[in-house]
């Protein structure tokens, strides 16, 4: 009798975890989709990939958009473009993302080259650094919940985000792992000092 009353509870364990998962990434779809940029001192454009002859890839074209976006109507006076240098091809996503920015005229003084992003957390850390008055995280809607998170914990505030109005079939597993990092940045991810 035992054995089967924790056969039947590990049964219902087991219908109920995946249907709080769901429910949790929808959450993450939900605060992403609907962010709403805030007036703040910089906007921070995290990094992703860029092609092999140095430009944006369209995930990142669109976040660099929504940076200018936002710079251009005045909600921020300076942008920060934060990415890594890639080990295969070796070009530096920050710098590639500023020249993007400075082509479309925004001066290299409004701009802040982070090339050392090489995730969310670093990314965090090196804008708390700056001691920003408010900041605005531009990343695709399933990444916006984890970035204004990171940013509040390494000591920003206020923080709000802002993401490009676009899907893409395959972000579904970005929201997937989003939701699973950001509960695990949560337990691991300690503030400077």
């Amino acid at each position: 009798m035992k054995r089967r009353n924790r056969i039947v509870t590990g049964l219902r364990v087991g219908a109920v975890l995946p249907g709080l998962f769901l429910l949790w990434m929808g959450f993450v779809a939900f605060r992403g989709v609907s962010a709403i940029p805030k007036q703040s001192e910089m906007a921070v454009v995290f990094g992703t990939a860029v092609t092999a002859k140095g430009q944006p890839r369209p995930a990142l074209q669109e976040r660099l958009q929504e940076g200018l976006r936002l710079w251009r109507a005045g909600l921020v006076r300076t942008v920060v473009v934060s990415g890594a240098i890639e080990s295969g091809n070796r070009r530096d996503e920050a710098r590639i993302m500023a020249n993007w920015l400075m082509d479309r005229g925004v001066p290299e003084a409004a701009i802040i080259v982070d090339s050392h992003g090489n995730n969310t957390w670093l990314t965090a850390l090196h804008v708390a650094r700056l001691h920003p008055q408010g900041a605005v995280v531009v990343t695709q809607w399933f990444h916006v919940l984890r970035a204004e998170w990171a940013l509040e914990r390494a000591g920003v505030s206020p923080v709000s985000g802002a993401a490009p109005f676009r899907f893409r079939p395959a972000e579904l597993w970005y929201l997937f792992r989003d939701s699973v990092a950001l509960p695990v940045y949560v337990l691991t991810k300690t503030p400077p000092g």
